[in-house]
């Protein structure tokens, strides 16, 4: 397990030095809500899969409430990324920028900050809500959702 969370941040740190501009990350992330959307009777069908597992380890019923996917929440995920495409592009923005007695000119600049790590229960809208915010502002995430799913 070790080894294989080591090899997940070295990726994830190569991903980290791949810079995309707002026009990019905004296609990609319209394809995967088109993917979500193309794809929802599979992911349905397989969330199915997960749920019965949850209920044969008897998980408790509000964690398996918020595991089941179903058209209304896949719709809500959808719109989620659909906001997140909206957001203005986090990175390179400058925040601040002053000039020193002795000319010297100083910027504060938004970048993202590197590699994330999330550890959660498993609640599907916050796989890609996490996944697509972290895209948007430019940072490469590593994502642990609960032993249910």
């Amino acid at each position: 397990m070790k080894l294989n969370l080591f090899k997940i941040g070295k990726k994830s740190k190569k991903a980290f030095e791949t810079k995309l501009n707002a026009k990019i990350k905004n296609k990609v992330l319209i394809d995967f809500y088109k993917l979500i959307q193309k794809h929802k009777n599979f992911i349905i069908k397989e969330n199915k899969k997960d749920t019965e597992v949850a209920l044969k380890k008897k998980v408790r019923g509000n964690l398996i409430d918020r595991l089941i996917l179903n058209d209304k929440k896949i719709a809500q995920i959808i719109n989620s990324i659909k906001k997140i495409v909206k957001l203005k592009d986090p990175t390179n923005y400058t925040l601040e920028k002053w000039t020193r007695p002795n000319g010297l000119t100083i910027s504060k600049i938004s970048i993202p900050i590197g590699v994330i790590g999330i550890i959660y229960e498993s609640r599907p809208n916050v796989t890609a809500d996490v996944a697509s915010l972290c895209f948007k502002s430019g940072n490469p995430v590593i994502l642990k959702g609960g032993s249910e799913a």
